[in-house]
């Protein structure tokens, strides 16, 4: 039997989104490459701007093309979500390194791209509600069994340790990422055990109580406030629209019994976390004064970094510095008494663990408001939404969503999931169904809005294609920079430089940690004594990153090596200013002052070290400078 267009449109409308659902739900999870130096990163960004180069055509193209309604990619969400793409965007050109924002560009279009075919594809679909709890449950399912597979060795007797969950990343960077990317499902998963029905609800509240569990599990403070936040969203909205809901009084009872509970346990934890009882100090290890967080701030440095950041966004308030371009500017800010870098890194910070002061200094002004604006017009949204609903699930899968927003939220002011592929593509779809549900709910033509594919497709096809062989290239150099430093490491210097040079590409200057590639080729000649070619690999690393502390220092030394001290001493100055916790400038300048026969500023830079830091070279260097300085004053 030959099927008429109504069921082939259908059938393309089922196929297309189940098959964003499930791909950004549960397979990109998934994607890793364990040969690159973050497993996820550009190698989920790669797969999901392939997966976009074929879904949008089939979606543009395909029979289910002409139903698709262009008009609600004129709604705020989307204009806020394009705004922010293209002051990503222009914000490269006035980056001290541009290659450094690629990852954010394209990142930031890929989630923009999913933003707009969510928008497209979904209300083609009267079944999208369902499939997309259904996919949320799924992939909360398997994102749970990752991260409990990797903490099964660490069960002893008892709660496992903070230390003990760090080997939990669940396909993520680290346990915090991991925890907030958990805590982006977990109240769809709840919506699902409500509003599905047989053995999907079950499955739903499985997964709830497994994506729950481990977030406890894995102690991240972060996404812990970032629950907090989204269940008392959930519980303020469930209490004021409770008849929508389908909620009876006993249940609203119930909820406002619970807000009692949670606020009289705050208050007593908040008496009793520092005192000294057993109680008191399980809830400082806890909470505060971490074990694995004894060598530094409990903070893990945050308020000293937003400290830091708040300076950069004070000098490019309207511009910002670029994207990526924070970690190339940061360390221009570390002078100051207030920082004291003594029990923390200074070298290894590439974001400030807050979004929105991240994008501030990225992207100024514009960039912050835009950005922030992509939220507030989705709450709008579901708000109206919600005033709207005249279903209890449409009603509750907008207070799930928007629950999810505000957790989000909470959770970007203390860490970083704007950094993550993964993270991005679960935001996306909130935003894409924050838009569906208040656009549905508004007046709207009643015939589609046509999108001109001939007209769209082109530059969007050609943005995918530039952003995979981007990705493609980095993934390429990621794996080359691991054998340059496994050179470095062996001491194979001549393997370091193949490595290095094959790690060489105009899309991307400088590896995951900032560090420049022909840094890698400059330590390598450094070492085989090709000392101008050194030079010339490591001035081209200092232009990549005038401020990455290993270009200062050997830059240095190469100069110094090659008679030019003047220009060493400006590098170790540099170095010595910017990395105010490293001894090795302080020492190679002081040694350029004596071979100089500036013996006051030697003696000036050395007796600045405290003596109990000051190594044995230190001392002797101290000592000759002075002997050198005796003999030189006349007597």
């Amino acid at each position: 039997m030959i099927g008429t267009d109504d069921d082939t449109v259908a059938a393309w409308t089922s196929r297309l989104v189940v098959g964003l659902l499930a791909g950004g739900l549960v397979l990109l999870h998934l994607f890793v490459d364990d040969t690159c130096y973050d497993v996820a990163q550009v190698p989920r960004l790669r797969g999901l701007l392939a997966a976009l180069m074929v879904a949008l055509p089939l979606a543009l193209l395909a029979p289910i093309g002409r139903r698709l309604d262009a008009s609600i990619l004129r709604t705020p969400v989307v204009l806020a979500a394009a705004a922010y793409l293209g002051i990503t965007a222009g914000s490269l050109a006035w980056a001290v390194n541009a290659t450094c924002g690629f990852t954010d560009l394209f990142r930031t279009g890929a989630a923009f791209l999913v933003v707009c075919l969510a928008c497209l594809l979904l209300p083609t679909d009267p079944r999208w509600r369902e499939r997309l709890l259904q996919a949320a449950t799924v992939g909360a399912l398997v994102a749970a069994a990752v991260g409990l597979f990797q903490a099964g060795p660490q069960f002893g007797g008892g709660w496992p340790s903070r230390r003990e969950m760090e080997a939990v990343t669940g396909l993520q960077s680290n346990v915090n990422l991991y925890a907030g990317y958990l805590l982006l499902l977990l109240p769809w998963c709840g919506c699902g055990a409500i509003v599905l029905r047989g053995g999907w609800r079950i499955t739903a509240t499985l997964a709830a109580m497994a994506v729950a569990g481990m977030i406890l599990l894995v102690q991240s403070r972060a996404a812990w406030l970032g629950l907090a936040a989204a269940a008392g969203v959930a519980g303020c909205l469930a209490v004021g629209h409770a008849r929508l809901l389908g909620l009876s009084g006993s249940v609203r009872r119930g909820i406002l019994g619970l807000f009692a509970t949670g606020l009289a346990a705050a208050v007593v934890i908040g008496t009793v976390t520092g005192s000294d009882t057993a109680v008191g100090r399980t809830l400082e290890r806890l909470l505060v004064a971490r074990p694995h967080q004894a060598a530094g701030p409990t903070d893990g440095g945050r308020t000293m970094i937003w400290r830091v950041t708040a300076r950069m966004i004070a000098d490019h308030p309207l511009a910002g510095v670029g994207a990526g371009n924070f970690t190339v500017r940061l360390h221009e800010y570390y002078g100051g008494a207030d920082l004291d870098f003594t029990n923390l890194s200074s070298d290894n910070w590439v974001e400030p663990h807050n979004d929105f002061l991240w994008v501030a200094a990225e992207k100024g002004l514009p960039g912050l408001i835009a950005f922030v604006a992509m939220f507030a017009a989705a709450a709008w949204s579901l708000r109206r939404a919600l005033r709207a609903a005249t279903a209890p699930a449409d009603a509750w899968l907008a207070v799930a969503t928007l629950a999810t927003l505000a957790g989000y939220v909470v959770l970007s002011c203390f860490d970083f999931p704007l950094d993550r592929v993964s993270h991005q593509v679960v935001l996306a779809l909130h935003l894409a169904v924050a838009t569906v549900l208040g656009h549905a709910a508004r007046p709207h033509p009643a015939r589609p809005v046509r999108l001109p594919a001939w007209l769209v497709l082109p530059p969007v096809l050609a943005f995918l294609a530039l952003g995979i062989s981007y990705s493609s290239a980095a993934i390429r150099q990621e794996r080359d920079v691991i054998a340059a430093r496994r050179g470095a490491r062996d001491g194979d210097w001549e393997g370091m430089l193949a490595a290095a040079r094959r790690a060489t590409t105009p899309w991307k200057t400088l590896d995951p940690l900032a560090t420049p590639v022909a840094y890698l080729q400059g330590k390598a000649e450094l070492q085989l004594g090709r000392l101008p070619e050194a030079i010339a690999s490591l001035e081209r690393a200092w232009e990549a990153n005038p401020n990455r502390f290993y270009v200062l220092n050997d830059l240095g030394i190469a100069y110094a090596a090659a008679d030019r001290f003047d220009d060493a001493i400006a590098c170790f100055t540099i170095a010595a200013n910017r990395y105010p916790d490293r001894l090795e400038p302080r020492q190679n300048l002081a040694n350029c002052f004596i071979d100089t026969g500036r013996f006051v500023e030697a003696v000036a830079v050395l007796e600045d070290v405290p003596e109990q830091l000051r190594t044995a070279d230190m001392q002797s260097s101290l000592a000759r400078a002075r002997e050198q300085l005796t003999a030189a004053t006349p007597e």
